[in-house]
């Protein structure tokens, strides 16, 4: 909505007091570009430095992104003559751009560079390449040649320093820029200043006046040093022009003792990408800090869908584990952890489905390595062999990159995601990161450390005993058996007893608020002693071919289908037996039999009904119609007879369903209730056909088949 940007705007704020403590730096750049998208997104970020001293000390000079000062483009010329005096750059040097159509001026640009100087007392020495804290850093210019008498900006509405017509510019050999460590002396002024030879500097500072607001952008630079020497002349420039300014462009350099969280937009939510924790106090103030501040934002960490069920906000709660340097990542020093994690996930498939959103599947946005493409597990396998300590952080990259990818061959979209792990061709991205992706975002603060308490304690047993079974061929069983709460339930059950004889005291009911959320219960009836549940399990979406639109070609999620969990308790017509099918008492779901199959327990029983719950435009099957309502009832096959039910409904049993979402509880639990109807059975004797089971789905009842086979 329009309000996104501005509410971001005020959770960046409040976040900034809570985690700066004072002296961090706004920015307000940009992030991610979507094809199909006119723009790049906005991206709002805050950040500081590790040891505590100020970035920018004078908050009152930084403007709120949404704020008209009433600055115009004189403004940005006579705040760019006074930044060149704190750089000790040369003055002539400052471009004036214009704007392509208009002819007017969109900018003042200045070709900007830390380099490495020795300092004016050691002239005549030469300093050996190793002696950097021997040499002064510097900003040095440089004439641009243009191939045009102006400088003319690319069309657009992004920032200046965006539209740069670089590629049109014929480039010298380019100055080396100063990569220093963000301990190294501050960047001096030179006596005289420093030229570099023309076009030799592809980088440039840019400010500009924009919607009244005095903008500057930060150029790519490398080293913290230099980026934190930039943002200081800035703020000095601010305090003698008495002018408040707005930091855009390009963020600090990751992992070089600067701290720093990001919020983005995303459809339907607002994203935070928070800074890492060193420690579990951390990660405790930074989780809770984050939930109570969005709260005050009147910001929400989960929705409800338009028939009442309490779902995820849609966004993604992913977890991301390292180092705080590339080189102290456990995952480099011990590949082998890679290796249990991605073996222990594989064979654990609750540990996928349990704590996602709802679009799961080969093309959801964090599949399983054995869900996206089937032939992964044996060239997985083959990588894991060679997943030892001791392998280069590179063959770390190259063994799995293609490996942990979805069917189009995304490796970001993967539920683990390697990208800023040791990308061997981006020096940018070499953070030794592994990000956990089939995460969605839980609605309590203590859901979500959790989850993170979970990780940490797997992965602390994973480096004192690293994980090295099989990893096993699920097949179809995966969207069978392990998207039923039931068998979630006891494969992660087998996860808790592995954490408590590792030492780790887990407790399964710690986790009973996720199978609550994920899979509420819609209803029960009890007849004769018998108990029928129902709830919501897990049915995957399918995305369809390629179809032509307006702005090109799309491909439509089918979200058309549902699936729900049957439970029959009290059935003692058998002993227990994990293997045997419910024999004197069945359920029948629209007159068809569910497979029922022993869970263990005796007289307990579990099954699946898969159904079409709505119809669309574009979707899978069209020619098959809604299957609701579901009329559920437990039959005595012995006496041929039913002995009761109950009807589900997909919408409103009144007809017709809501064109809006619940605005509240109250409202969402009211059309929980009413789509259950704790009745209804079919009258007279009962002649049953033989239960026949899927081979591919043997757990499930798919009233899209005209027979089960």
């Amino acid at each position: 909505g329009e309000e996104k940007r501005k509410i971001a705007g005020e959770l960046l704020r409040r976040l900034e007091e809570k985690f700066c403590k004072g002296g961090g730096l706004l920015h307000y750049g940009l992030g991610k570009w979507y094809p199909g998208e006119i723009l790049p997104r906005w991206a709002f970020g805050c950040y500081w430095r590790e040891d505590g001293i100020a970035i920018w000390r004078d908050r009152s000079l930084i403007a709120d992104d949404d704020r008209d000062c009433g600055y115009t483009q004189d403004d940005a010329k006579f705040f760019m003559e006074t930044l060149v005096k704190y750089l000790g750059v040369n003055p002539d040097r400052i471009i004036t751009a214009y704007e392509w159509e208009t002819e007017e001026v969109g900018a003042y640009t200045l070709p900007l560079l830390p380099v490495l100087k020795p300092s004016p007392r050691r002239t005549g020495v030469s300093p050996v390449p190793e002696e950097k804290e021997a040499q002064e850093l510097y900003w040095s210019s440089c004439r641009w040649k243009l191939p045009e008498e102006k400088l003319y900006l690319l069309k657009g509405d992004s920032p200046a320093g965006f539209r740069l017509p670089l590629n049109s510019i014929a480039w010298s050999p380019l100055s080396e820029e100063a990569r220093v460590g963000i301990d190294h002396k501050p960047t001096a002024i030179s006596p005289e200043p420093i030229e570099s030879g023309e076009n030799s500097i592809r980088i440039a500072t840019s400010v500009e006046a924009k919607g009244g607001s005095l903008r500057v952008f930060v150029p790519p630079i490398t080293s913290a040093r230099s980026f934190l020497d930039l943002i200081a002349a800035v703020e000095k420039t601010a305090a003698e022009t008495k002018m408040q300014v707005a930091i855009e462009g390009y963020t600090p350099p990751s992992n070089a003792g600067i701290k720093g969280f990001q919020i983005t937009p995303d459809p339907g939510v607002i994203e935070a990408n928070v800074h890492p924790a060193a420690n579990w106090e951390e990660l405790k103030e930074i989780t809770e800090t984050l939930y109570e501040e969005a709260r005050s934002c009147c910001l929400g960490t989960e929705k409800y869908a338009m028939d009442g069920r309490r779902v995820s906000t849609g966004g993604g709660a992913h977890i991301t584990i390292g180092g705080k340097e590339a080189s102290e990542s456990p995952l480099l020093r011990r590949p082998d952890l890679l290796r249990s994690s991605i073996g222990y996930w594989q064979n654990h498939p609750g540990l996928s489905y349990l704590f996602s959103g709802m679009f799961v599947g080969a093309t959801c946005q964090s599949p399983r390595v054995d869900e996206a493409r089937h032939e992964s597990l044996y060239e997985l396998e083959l990588a894991l062999e060679y997943l030892q300590p001791g392998v280069e952080p590179e063959v770390v990259d190259r063994l799995l990159r293609d490996i942990l990818v979805d069917v189009t061959g995304n490796a970001h979209r993967s539920a683990f995601c390697i990208d800023k792990l040791f990308p061997a061709r981006n020096y940018r991205g070499q953070l030794g990161l592994l990000e956990f992706r089939a995460f969605a975002m839980p609605p309590h603060p203590r859901m979500s450390l959790l989850q993170m308490l979970l990780i940490r304690a797997l992965v602390a047993w994973f480096w004192e005993r690293p994980y090295t079974r099989e990893l096993i061929r699920w097949g179809t069983m995966l969207h069978d058996r392990f998207l039923l709460p039931h068998y979630i339930g006891e494969d992660l059950k087998e996860v808790i007893a592995d954490l408590r004889e590792a030492g780790f005291g887990f407790e399964f009911e710690w986790f009973a608020p996720f199978f609550e959320f994920r899979f509420p219960v819609y209803g029960q009836i009890n007849k004769e002693g018998l108990e029928l549940e129902v709830r919501h399990a897990i049915e995957p979406w399918l995305v369809s071919g390629e179809e032509v639109t307006s702005s090109g070609t799309a491909r439509t999620v089918d979200d058309s289908m549902e699936k729900l969990q049957v439970t029959l308790r009290g059935a003692m017509g058998r002993s227990p037996n994990e293997d045997a099918f419910s024999s004197r008492y069945v359920v029948l779901c629209n007159g068809r039999q569910i497979p029922l199959k022993s869970t263990g327990v005796a007289g307990e029983y579990v099954g699946a009904v898969r159904y079409r719950a709505r119809r669309y435009g574009s979707f899978n099957h069209p020619a098959l119609a809604v299957h609701s309502p579901l009329l559920l009832e437990i039959v005595d096959s012995w006496m041929e007879r039913s002995l009761g039910g109950c009807r589900y409904y997909v919408d409103s049993p009144n007809g017709g369903g809501s064109d809006r979402f619940p605005v509240n509880h109250r409202e969402a639990e009211s059309r929980m209730l009413e789509r259950f109807v704790p009745m209804g059975h079919t009258p007279g004797k009962i002649e049953l056909s033989p239960l026949r089971l899927s081979g591919e789905f043997p757990l499930t009842l798919d009233l899209r088949r005209a027979m089960q086979k």
